[in-house]
């Protein structure tokens, strides 16, 4: 069991090994939110049918909006996010990594960063008592396409040495010395060279404090964001949530060491490889 996040993200169900109605709303979710890969908050609360049925019907009215996108735009452009080092395409050459496997990383974080970015915002938005007067922001259209993924690898196709790879870059950025593995990590385990060259950016980053003071940005915003939609949810699928599915979203998105701090790294990474 993790001590940050309250799950474990590994054991967490499979997308691939959902069949019924649970495979219909990962499906769903996959297709409004328009990514690639769920994140394991929605795989967690799948343990429950109902659970991860109720949290979907509260939250997807929102997207009909349009307005996640718009504080997605928001959370990108004021949060003060790290500034890494940039990777330079010689480093990528020097760790044997081909044009083609270098852009797929790329994407794997690009999924990643969409993906929890619009949870942390949207699901924050099912946690306040007192629902704000919804402020509609100018629509924005998302840019992003949805490009397949590799799939996401299991415990037991990962090699040791690999994992210790992919055990040491989640320690950023965290105050548990074993926090809940973000599972951007794990997908990027094809891929160890590249994982200790940006961990070794996220270790000079440490040093001036840039990686915390990103991660209380983001979380802030986002729960600026998550209040201003709050209005939009759902609430009568809302108040039939059980209170472990409710806890666990809670947990979830409060704070700067829990999705905001993948999202912060996930973020500034990206960056780094000449993303947005």
């Amino acid at each position: 069991m993790s001590e940050d996040l309250g799950y474990d993200t590994v054991t967490a169900l499979a997308e691939s090994d959902a069949t019924g109605k649970i495979a219909d709303i990962f499906s769903d979710i996959r297709h409004t939110m328009q990514i690639p890969i769920l994140t394991s908050i929605w795989r967690v609360l799948a343990d429950s049918e109902t659970d991860l049925d109720l949290t979907w019907k509260a939250v997807k009215p929102l997207y009909a909006t349009g307005q996640p996108e718009a504080g997605l735009a928001r959370l990108r452009s004021e949060a003060k996010f790290p500034v890494l080092e940039p990777v330079s395409l010689s480093e990528i050459d020097a760790i044997g990594m081909p044009s083609e496997e270098f852009q797929s990383a790329k994407a794997v974080l690009a999924a990643y960063n969409r993906s929890n970015s619009l949870n942390l915002i949207t699901l924050t938005a099912l946690l306040t008592d007192q629902p704000e007067e919804h402020v509609e922001y100018p629509s924005i259209k998302t840019a992003f396409v949805p490009n397949p993924l590799p799939k996401l690898l299991p415990r037991d196709e990962i090699s040791d040495s690999v994992w210790e790879t992919v055990l040491q870059i989640n320690t950023h950025g965290t105050k548990h010395n074993h926090p809940s593995l973000a599972t951007i990590f794990r997908h990027l385990a094809y891929w160890p060279n590249l994982l200790s060259l940006m961990e070794s950016r996220l270790a000079n980053a440490q040093k001036p404090a840039a990686i915390p003071t990103g991660a209380d940005s983001v979380a802030n915003i986002a729960m600026e964001e998550g209040y201003r939609l709050s209005s939009l949810r759902d609430d009568a699928a809302l108040s039939k949530m059980s209170v472990h599915s409710y806890n666990t979203i809670e947990n979830y998105v409060d704070g700067p060491f829990k999705v905001a701090r993948i999202v912060n790294i996930g973020t500034a990474l990206i960056r780094s490889l000449g993303e947005y």
